[in-house]
C-alpha cells in the first residue's frame, strides 16, 4: 500500500468512526485511574495518550492462562512464541520490536540486559490486579526501551477483612494448576500473599517442517512454583510504606543442542510515599529485577548460564501547582548486571537520569510536555522529549495530537557478547533512536466508549546483523491506525480492536520491505453475556500474513482463532469455569518452526467465600 493510499485509509477511517458516534452528550463512565501514562495516577479522561487496561475481572472473564494470552485482547499487541507454555515469548506493540517495549511491574522495570526483552513467558497470572499498555514512544518519562509503548503489570493489593481464595484448574495435556490467595487487611496495614504450582506435559514444540532446527519429537513440558506477597501500611497520615517480595522458579523443556532450562524470576521493591496537604506527593523506591537461567543438555550437563540483574533506584515529587497545572519532577539510577559461564567483555552498566512534566488545562484545552535526560557509562548522553494536547468538544467527543521522541539502549549481546568465527561484539553501538507523532479522537457512549488513532513512528540507528557483527545500519517507519470500542448490545457487553500498519523498511537496500513478524493487521472481538448465575462469552482473534526475513521471501501465513468460555456460580463461595480454546482447531504459528496448541481445554474451580 502506497503512503497516500494508507493516508486516504486513515482519514476513510476517522470519519467512520466519528459520524455515527458523537452522540454520547449524556454518557456516563466511571473513571478509569491509570498509573503507566504519566507516572503518576491520572483519570484516564486527562491523559493525553492511548491506555489500555485489564482489570482482575476482565482476567477472571477471560480465563487467561498466561500474560502473553490476556494481552491478545489488547489492539495493536502482536505475539510470537516458541511453541506452548514457558516457550520463548515476543511482545511487539504497534510494529515496534520485541525488546522496544517497556515492561514494568510495580513500577519495577524487568527487562533483560543480555537481550533487551521481558519473560512473559514465566510471569504469573494469579497475582495481577491489573495491567495498563501505554501505546506509542514513552521514553521522555521512562528512558529506554520505550519505544512501542509501555506494559506495566500491577499485583494485587490487600482489601479491608479477610478474604482467601483458592483455585484449582485442570487441562489439556495433563495440565493442572494450584493457587492460593490470601488478602487482607485493617485501617493501617493490608497484605496479599499468592502462592502457586503449575504444570504441564504440552506438546511437541518443534514443527521440522516448517523451519525448526533441531527435530526432537517429544512434548516439551513446563513447571513452574511462584510466591509473592505484596504488603503496606500507613505509618502516618500523611506516609504510606509497601514492599513488594516475588518470585517464580520453574523447569522448561525445548528443542535444541540444550533442551532444558531451569529459571528463576524475582521481583523486589521497597516504596514510601509522603503527602503534603493534597498539593504535593513524594515517592522513593527501590527495586531488583532478577532473571536468570541455567540452560542443560539432554544428559543433563549444564551448557549456557545468564543471571541478569537490574537494580533501579527512583525520586519522584508531583506537586500542584495550580487548581489546573501539575508539575512532576524524578531522579532515577539504574544499574544493569549481568553473570554468565560465557566470557563478556563486560558485566554491568550504570544509567542516571533526571525527569520532568507538566500538565496544564486551560478551559476545554489541555497541554502536556516532558523532557528526559539519560546519561549511561556506555554511550553517553540521550535526551528525550514529548508534547501533547488535547481539545474537549461539547458533544463529548476529544482530539489530542502529540510528538514524542525515544530510544533504546543497545543490550549486553550487542556491546560484549563473547568473539567468535560468526561473531564480534560492537562496543561503540549507538542507541535506537525514534520519533514518534500521533493524532487521536476518542469519544463515549451512554454504555462504553470508543477511540481512533493514527501513528506514525520513524526508528533510525536500528541495530542489526552485520557479518561479522552488530551495526547501527537500518531505519524503519511504522505507520498504523488503531480502532477500540466498548458498548453494549442487547445485553451482550461487546468490545472489540482493529489495528492497521505499515511496518516498512527504511533501508536503501530494503526500502519498503515488510519489517520481520510484523503482521499488516490485528484485530479481536470480545462477546460476553450475563444471565443469572451464568456467564458466557467468545473471543474472535485474528493476525495478517507476517514475514520472517528482511527481504520478504519467507512467509508465515495469517490465522484467526475462536476461544469460548463460561462459567456458573455453584453458589455465593464457589464458582466453576471452563474454557475451549483454539475451538476450530487451527494449525498455525506465531515463530517459524514451532507449533502452536491446536484445541485445547481448560476447567476451574474457584473458592473464593464473601
Amino acid at each position: 500500500m502506497k503512503t497516500h493510499h494508507f493516508w486516504v485509509v486513515s482519514t476513510t477511517i476517522l470519519s467512520l468512526a466519528i459520524s455515527p458516534l458523537v452522540v454520547a452528550d449524556d454518557a456516563t463512565q466511571l473513571d478509569t485511574v491509570v498509573v503507566t501514562a504519566d507516572r503518576k495516577a491520572r483519570s484516564v479522561d486527562d491523559t493525553l495518550v492511548p491506555v489500555s487496561v485489564l482489570t482482575r475481572k476482565d482476567i477472571e472473564r477471560y480465563q487467561a492462562s498466561s500474560v502473553q494470552e490476556l494481552l491478545t485482547h489488547i489492539g495493536g499487541v502482536s505475539i510470537s512464541n516458541n511453541g506452548g507454555a514457558g516457550q520463548l515469548t515476543g511482545v511487539r506493540l504497534r510494529g515496534a520490536n520485541s525488546n522496544q517495549t517497556l515492561v514494568l511491574v510495580d513500577g519495577i522495570k524487568i527487562n533483560m540486559a543480555s537481550a533487551g526483552l521481558a519473560s512473559f513467558e514465566h510471569l504469573p497470572i494469579d497475582n495481577i490486579e491489573r495491567i495498563e499498555v501505554v501505546h506509542g514512544s514513552r521514553s521522555s518519562l521512562y528512558g529506554s526501551e520505550a519505544i512501542g509503548g509501555v506494559i506495566q503489570i500491577f499485583t494485587r493489593k490487600g482489601k479491608t477483612g479477610f478474604h482467601p481464595e483458592v483455585s484449582v484448574q485442570a487441562g489439556s495435556h495433563n495440565s493442572y494448576k494450584l493457587n492460593t490467595n490470601l488478602n487482607g487487611g485493617n485501617g493501617t496495614t493490608w497484605y496479599n500473599l499468592n502462592v502457586g504450582k503449575e504444570q504441564t506435559d504440552g506438546f511437541n514444540a518443534c514443527n521440522p517442517s516448517k523451519g525448526c532446527f533441531v527435530n526432537e519429537p517429544d512434548k516439551d513440558g513446563y513447571q513452574r512454583q511462584t510466591a509473592s506477597l505484596r504488603a503496606g501500611h500507613k505509618v502516618t497520615q500523611q506516609t504510606d510504606a509497601e514492599l513488594l517480595v516475588s518470585q517464580t522458579s520453574g523447569d522448561v523443556q525445548y528443542d535444541g543442542a540444550t533442551n532444558q532450562a531451569d529459571t528463576v524470576q524475582q521481583i523486589s521493591s521497597i516504596k514510601i510515599k509522603h503527602s503534603f496537604k493534597d498539593r504535593a506527593v513524594i515517592s522513593a523506591q527501590l527495586g531488583q529485577a532478577t532473571d536468570k537461567a541455567t540452560n542443560h543438555t539432554a544428559s543433563g550437563a549444564t551448557s549456557g548460564r545468564y543471571d541478569n540483574r537490574r537494580h533501579t533506584a527512583n525520586l519522584q515529587a508531583d506537586v500542584q501547582t495550580s487548581p489546573n497545572g501539575n508539575l512532576t519532577l524524578g531522579l532515577e539510577q539504574q544499574t544493569d548486571k549481568l553473570s554468565s559461564d560465557l566470557a563478556y567483555s563486560r558485566t554491568s552498566r550504570d544509567n542516571k537520569a533526571v525527569f520532568a512534566s507538566y500538565q496544564h488545562k486551560l478551559g476545554q484545552n489541555k497541554v502536556e510536555i516532558a523532557a528526559r535526560h539519560d546519561h549511561n557509562e556506555q554511550f553517553g548522553s540521550k535526551n528525550t522529549g514529548s508534547i501533547s494536547l488535547g481539545h474537549e468538544f461539547n458533544n463529548g467527543l476529544r482530539a489530542t495530537a502529540s510528538y514524542a521522541t525515544a530510544f533504546k539502549a543497545p543490550t549486553f549481546n550487542d556491546l560484549y557478547y563473547p568473539s567468535s568465527a560468526y561473531y564480534q561484539p560492537n562496543p561503540n553501538l549507538h542507541p535506537e533512536n525514534a520519533r514518534n507523532v500521533e493524532l487521536g479522537l476518542s469519544g463515549k457512549l451512554t454504555k462504553g466508549q470508543w477511540s481512533v488513532n493514527a501513528f506514525q513512528n520513524r526508528i533510525d540507528d536500528l541495530i542489526v546483523y552485520d557479518f561479522p557483527t552488530m551495526k547501527n545500519l537500518d531505519k524503519a517507519q511504522i505507520k498504523g491506525i488503531e480502532t477500540t470500542a466498548t458498548t453494549q448490545i442487547a445485553g451482550l457487553k461487546v468490545q472489540g480492536n482493529l489495528t492497521l500498519q505499515q511496518p516498512e523498511n527504511r533501508t536503501d537496500t530494503l526500502n519498503g520491505k515488510q519489517l520481520s513478524y510484523r503482521p499488516k493487521q490485528l484485530a479481536s472481538v470480545d462477546v460476553d453475556k450475563s444471565a443469572g448465575k451464568w456467564t458466557v462469552g467468545a473471543t474472535v482473534r485474528g493476525e495478517s500474513k507476517r514475514y520472517t526475513n528482511a527481504t520478504n521471501t519467507d512467509i508465515l501465513a495469517g490465522y484467526g482463532t475462536v476461544d469460548l468460555r463460561a462459567s456458573y456460580a455453584l453458589n455465593k463461595d464457589w464458582t466453576v469455569g471452563a474454557k475451549l480454546a483454539n475451538v476450530l482447531d487451527k494449525d498455525y504459528q506465531t515463530n517459524k518452526g514451532y507449533n502452536q496448541d491446536g484445541i485445547n481445554g481448560l476447567i476451574t474451580l474457584k473458592y473464593a467465600p464473601h
